[in-house]
């Protein structure tokens, strides 16, 4: 192992200016000290654990970066991740970097060619991560369309979903998000991240029910107090029923599609 870390050392010294230190914390398992803090200054914790390394002969070619779990720890201690939701977004800033989590540590294995480059990646998706309570609202925005298509598709199958429908084949311009046909009649929702698909939604409603088309509408609202007050008041006005946030939509759209299904 030692020969590995002097190895290690010599790529790194010259890339980081000489500023990183090894220490062997258990047999094959090196903390790497590097200039890589959080905003309250603690170092960024990064772990080499070479007993997972890939060897080449005797060559290492792949080498284990890991936290030991000590990132989401930190993180826990003021955001918890105890929703789907914050789930999905952990593991898809992990996934945007190429780095896994497993039983709660986060795992990248590099190659030694690129290790610096890893390093670094690794450590500033680390300090993502741990100051994810600070941009959680723009990342759960990103995800608002993902997340609704994930749950609709994955945990509502039973109403038989259908995706992009236009209920005035002429129309084009008014495509409801979902369709479901609990009882025979379709109910159609929208999700709404912002005013103009508001706007977009209450059109919409109107225009079918100006045709006629017998149907139950239903908003998912990514947040519902992002909306002027004038728009909410107009969809209100136009549509059946409003799920103030998506949280709000996964725990209660079952009862409601279940009670349209008993009429």
């Amino acid at each position: 192992m030692t020969e590995h870390i002097h190895h290690i050392n010599s790529l790194l010294s010259e890339q980081f200016n000489n500023r990183l230190d090894f220490r062997e914390k258990r047999p094959g398992i090196f903390q790497l000290f590097l200039p890589f803090y959080h905003e309250d200054g603690d170092m960024v914790e990064v772990y080499l654990d070479l007993r997972n390394g890939v060897k080449n002969n005797s060559t290492l070619s792949r080498v284990r970066i890991n936290d030991f779990g000590m990132s989401l720890m930190r993180l826990s201690y003021s955001y918890e991740i105890d929703t789907p939701n914050k789930e999905k977004i952990l593991h898809r800033i992990l996934a945007e970097n190429n780095l896994v989590e497993q039983d709660g540590q986060i795992i990248y294995d590099a190659p030694m060619d690129a290790l610096f480059p890893a390093l670094m990646q690794y450590c500033q998706t680390v300090a993502k991560i741990s100051n994810m309570r600070q941009f959680k609202r723009e990342v759960i925005e990103s995800l608002f369309y993902e997340m609704l298509d994930d749950f609709v598709m994955s945990k509502l199958g039973d109403y038989n979903p259908e995706k992009s429908v236009t209920p005035i084949p002429e129309r084009d311009d008014l495509e409801v998000d979902y369709q479901f046909t609990p009882n025979g009649h379709p109910v159609y929702l929208f999700g709404v991240k912002d005013t103009a698909k508001a706007r977009l939604a209450t059109i919409s409603c109107l225009e079918f029910l100006r045709v006629d088309l017998r149907f139950k509408s239903y908003i998912v609202h990514e947040d519902f107090e992002k909306i002027t007050r004038k728009d909410r008041s107009r969809l209100t006005s136009a549509c059946d029923k409003q799920f103030p946030s998506l949280d709000d939509f996964t725990h209660n759209a079952r009862k409601f599609l279940d009670r349209e299904a008993s009429y």
